[in-house]
Formats: C-alpha cells, structure tokens, sequence
C-alpha cells in the first residue's frame, strides 16, 4: 500500500507525532500558501499529479478558503477533513469548532504550527513598520487585527514545551491588548484522516472527480 500525504506546516507536529497502521510518505507545504488559495491549489495539484502511482493520497487541508474546489486526483481517491480550516482540524470536530467560535467572539488562534511557521500578528507590525513607518503600520495592523480582542492558544501532545508558546501569545497578547485564552486540541480527525476512517469529519473523493463545495455544506463523506 502506498500512501502519500500533503500537509500544512500548521499541523506538521500534530501528523508526525500520529500513530500509522501503515506507512506514509509526506510532504508540508510552506505556511505562506495560506495567503493565496490560488497559489496552494496549484501546488496541490502539481503534487497530486505527480502522485498518480499512489493508492491513496491525504490532505491535511480543509476548505481553507475554497483552495481545494476543483481539484481533480485522475487516479487516486483523495481523502481530507471536513474542517473549514485548521482550526476545526485541530480542535477535533465542527461542532466543536463552531461551539468555540460561538463563545469566544472576536477571537484569533494560535498553534505551535502557527507560532512556529506562520507569521504572528506582531511580526507583520513589525514589518509595516520597516516599510512605511510606525504611524501607517498602525493602521494597517488595526485594520486587519482591529476586531479581535482575544488570543487563543490552542495545545496539543505536540507541545512538549508549552510555555514556550506560552510566552510568544503573551508577547502577541501584550502588544494588542488582548485577553490570553486556552483550549485543548482533539486529536481525533488527524488520527482518523491519517488511517483513512471515512465518516463525518473526514471526506472521500474518487478518482477522476472534482472536489466540490458542496462537500463541506454536507458535513459528510463516504467511500464505495
């Protein structure tokens, strides 16, 4: 059986510490596709293309912003969460997603995949403020960041030194004035994705058809 994996640096800890009924090749994308859906689903696709000898192929992609819609693997079923994002990804479930987002309005998550590949709030500050100036800067992170008033560490068994992550959300949280908060992560959808258990939180795409986004609205997958 050969299986290849496509992942995001935002849950690269959380897949490598995954316990595999079989072996997976895996490659993890750059954190900055996040910034263009275009950009990651032709890279997506380059890679699905050039994988067409697998049996199956993962991604740990959800619909992150509709980067997926329109992918076609000619071959080779994909399979991948029915998150919106990796935050849904991560904290095991969209109920419990939606619930959290629910209670925590106005709230910005941070994962070790994000504090350590991703770039912070404060780092894009820091770099406005190098190119324009501190009073342009300012208003350019109040407009992207001026709605959230809360920082929310989401931990995981991949944090073997949570205080480390600790430190860099309250640096975050220091600056911007915001509340610190913490969840636990749910391991559950990453375990189920990796060993292929089809069901509610995780989506089965056969060969030759696209990825739809209608998949998502139906909160359910299933392989026949």
């Amino acid at each position: 059986m050969k299986i290849k994996l496509i992942g995001c640096e935002s849950t690269r800890k959380e897949v490598e510490l995954l316990p595999k009924k079989e072996k997976i090749e895996s490659i993890f994308l750059d954190f900055t596709y996040h910034a263009d859906p275009k950009k990651l689903k032709n890279k997506v696709q380059k890679i699905i293309n050039e994988s067409q000898d697998y049996d199956y192929i993962i991604l740990t992609y959800g619909r992150c912003s509709n980067a997926l819609v329109g992918i076609v693997s000619p071959l080779t079923p994909l399979i991948f969460p029915g998150t919106h994002d990796c935050i849904g990804t991560l904290l095991g479930s969209n109920v419990r997603h939606k619930k959290i987002l629910e209670d925590n309005k106005g709230a910005y998550y941070f994962s070790i995949g994000w504090l350590e590949y991703g770039k912070s709030p404060l780092q894009e500050y820091m770099e406005y403020k190098e190119r324009y100036g501190k009073k342009k800067a300012g208003y350019i992170i109040k407009s992207l960041y001026g709605a959230y008033d809360t920082g929310i560490l989401i931990t995981t068994n991949a944090m073997t030194e949570v205080n480390l992550y600790r430190n860099k959300l309250n640096e975050i949280a220091d600056f911007f004035h915001w509340k610190v908060k913490e969840v636990k992560g749910e391991g559950s959808i990453l375990c189920d994705l990796v060993n292929r258990k089809i069901g509610k939180d995780i989506l089965y795409v056969k060969p030759g058809e696209p990825i739809t986004e209608s998949l998502w609205e139906q909160g359910d997958g299933h392989e026949d």
